[in-house]
């Protein structure tokens, strides 16, 4: 068994190694596409403290205009598509189809409208889009103002949208819903419901049948509820997201049912001085019935010292595979003098600490604050952006060639 554990370990090892000689990051704006290849995202000096130091734009392999304003780009069948997701301000008596798709040829460098699927049943605004690793579907929930019904999936050979039945008690719960996927499991949760209780259900693909979880403590809506209400309450508290990534990690094996997912966690309103803004947060998570475990906090960005930005920030998490992860951090400089964005990179490697194994979990318990993941650090660094146009803020963030499975998941609009 230990030498199968060593054997994993260095396939893996060399994985990322070409991982991070090809792979490219493409950060899509509202108006432009930009690639950026890994490897040439320079590591910061680690006693730098002084934001007055900082690193010119980074070198860019190359940029594409948008043929539509605010596209969002999705994997399937092993090809990247752009479909779009600007609140539509007329145009809605379209039938369901007439919705221009497109797609991103890499290695040709140009989008052109996609001739091999069909167009998207409505515009994606506010909107969940999110690959299933294993399978290779990619489902999505379109907002219900713009379509009833708004659940539908592609899979993997076909260029038809299938429509999927809503779960139940759906109709009751308004449009504060997310949708993520958890390994391979597709989760639906309410978000600030505030004064509504926490809604967590889960798709079977085979059956076609959503299952509603109960309210429990550990529920993973409600614990993700529970820490942004009181971040609402407070004015000034640390508040956690849904989930953005699922990662696998070496020693969470398909028998305990157990996965890593990120999300960001970020201070509502005033924050207090030197603390940054925006944190990495992992979740141990159920995959199969979303009962939370454990949770910690990643420094990952340059804890203590971020720069002074504004609290519209975003934060993109892109699957490396292997464990690896790419955080983004992309927002507006405070009191800069002109109109600067600041983008901070990330590039890190989880790995569960040596007593993980002897933890005894508990699917009753609550969840509890501990630490059981080991961060390295590859390289960390932030470039600044001068006299940068708003319509260039980063929407979307993916690697291509892409990890294995397509870890892909989108939001279109942050909710707030």
């Amino acid at each position: 068994m230990a030498e199968l554990d060593a054997a994993e370990r260095k396939k893996r090892k060399t994985e990322q190694v070409e991982m991070a000689e090809e792979a490219c990051l493409c950060l899509v704006t509202y108006e432009e596409l930009f690639v950026i290849k890994l490897s040439n995202l320079k590591k910061q000096d680690d006693d730098v403290k002084d934001w007055t130091y900082l690193l010119p734009p980074p070198k860019i392999e190359f940029s594409l205009q948008l043929p539509e304003r605010d596209l969002c780009p999705f994997e399937f069948d092993s090809k990247i598509y752009m479909a779009p997701s600007a609140a539509p301000r007329q145009n809605l008596t379209k039938k369901p189809g007439c919705w221009r798709i497109y797609e991103f040829k890499f290695e040709e460098r140009r989008i052109e409208l996609a001739e091999s699927l069909d167009g998207v049943p409505a515009p994606l605004c506010w909107s969940f889009i999110a690959n299933t690793p294993v399978s290779g579907h990619v489902y999505f929930y379109i907002n219900p103002r713009f379509i009833d019904s708004g659940f539908y999936v592609l899979c993997p050979g076909s260029r038809v949208w299938k429509p999927l039945n809503p779960p139940p008690d759906y109709s009751q719960r308004g449009t504060d819903l997310v949708m993520f996927v958890l390994h391979n499991t597709v989760f639906l949760s309410s978000f600030t419901g505030r004064g509504i209780d926490s809604y967590l259900a889960h798709f079977d693909p085979i059956k076609e049948t959503w299952t509603v979880e109960p309210d429990s403590d550990n529920n993973l809506s409600k614990f993700i509820n529970d820490r942004y209400n009181r971040g609402l309450e407070t004015g000034s508290y640390r508040a956690t997201y849904p989930p953005q990534i699922s990662v696998p990690l070496l020693g969470l094996g398909s028998s305990n049912n157990y996965t890593v997912c990120l999300t960001d966690d970020k201070y509502l309103g005033g924050f207090p001085l030197n603390t940054p803004l925006e944190k990495v947060f992992a979740i141990l998570v159920n995959h199969q019935n979303g009962r939370v475990a454990l949770y910690q906090c990643l420094d990952v960005f340059f804890e203590g010292f971020q720069p002074w930005i504004t609290d519209m920030a975003r934060v993109n998490l892109v699957d490396l595979g292997n464990g690896k992860v790419c955080a983004i951090l992309s927002a507006d400089l405070l009191d800069s003098g002109s109109k600067s964005l600041a983008l901070c990179f990330s590039v890190f490697t989880l790995s569960l600490l040596e007593d993980f194994a002897a933890l005894q979990l508990d699917s009753g318990a609550p969840p509890m604050e501990r630490d059981f993941l080991k961060v390295t650090v590859h390289r960390k660094c932030v470039y600044i952006m001068k006299n940068w146009n708003p319509a260039n803020y980063m929407r979307h963030a993916f690697v291509w060639p892409s990890s294995k499975g397509g870890r892909f998941y989108h939001k279109t609009l942050r909710v707030l």
